[in-house]
């Protein structure tokens, strides 16, 4: 019982703690590496799959219902779109990898600008790697971590899509994908974008990690 209640007050105190997100716009969507806004404030990039659920979650951790666009067409984020934070952070949306309704040309554009915001953005301070809890991460999946420990970048890996899955069987899930991550890769957070499951404790690790520098 006492467990319990202890439980309870901090869902409590965690309601009647102010948001972490205040204010959040869309600033820019960038499609060619000069027009980068001006590199003056920490950012954090979602990647994933496409149609895995990043927009979804974003919208999700903004608290915006249609901030961000959501599309059911594969590669419908063609660009990278720039969401201002609280007046001191962006949240960039990166166009999904995979399999993506656009010709060969468009995609090998996309991904040319992918790679030169990864490797030399000098704001960037992490991102947001979005599998789907239901599927084996893929070549693309691991090669995408791979690609961001090689560079040298911060990796916070979620598994998203856990209302599909039963409670029992999330865990049966993490045992079977931890151990094909790449070596470094911290426990992944079990996010649903559609409920908000598991959100808070994602957007709470961003902002304590930008906020300590690490």
């Amino acid at each position: 019982m006492a467990k319990k209640g202890a439980t309870r007050d901090r869902a409590l105190a965690r309601a009647n703690e102010p948001p972490l997100i205040k204010r959040a716009e869309f600033v820019t969507s960038v499609f060619d590496p000069a027009h980068l806004p001006e590199a003056t404030l920490a950012e954090v990039a979602f990647a994933g799959r496409s149609n895995v659920g990043k927009s979804s979650l974003l919208n999700r951790l903004l608290g915006r219902h249609n901030l961000v666009k959501v599309s059911s067409r594969p590669g419908f984020t063609q660009g990278l779109n720039f969401f201002l934070v609280n007046d001191s952070i962006y949240f960039v949306d990166m166009p999904g990898y995979g399999f993506a309704k656009a010709p060969k040309s468009v995609i090998k554009k996309w991904q040319r600008l992918a790679e030169h915001y990864l490797e030399q953005r000098q704001t960037l301070k992490g991102v947001v790697c979005i599998l789907d809890i239901r599927r084996r991460p893929d070549r693309l999946d691991l090669g995408m971590l791979e690609y961001l420990r090689a560079i040298g970048r911060k990796a916070w890996v979620v598994l998203n899509k856990a209302d599909k899955v039963s409670q029992p069987k999330i865990k049966a899930r993490l045992n079977e994908i931890c151990p094909l991550l790449p070596d470094g890769c911290r426990q992944p957070f079990i996010i649903s974008a559609r409920t908000g499951k598991g959100v808070q404790g994602l957007l709470e690790t961003i902002m304590n990690e930008l906020d300590a520098g690490d």
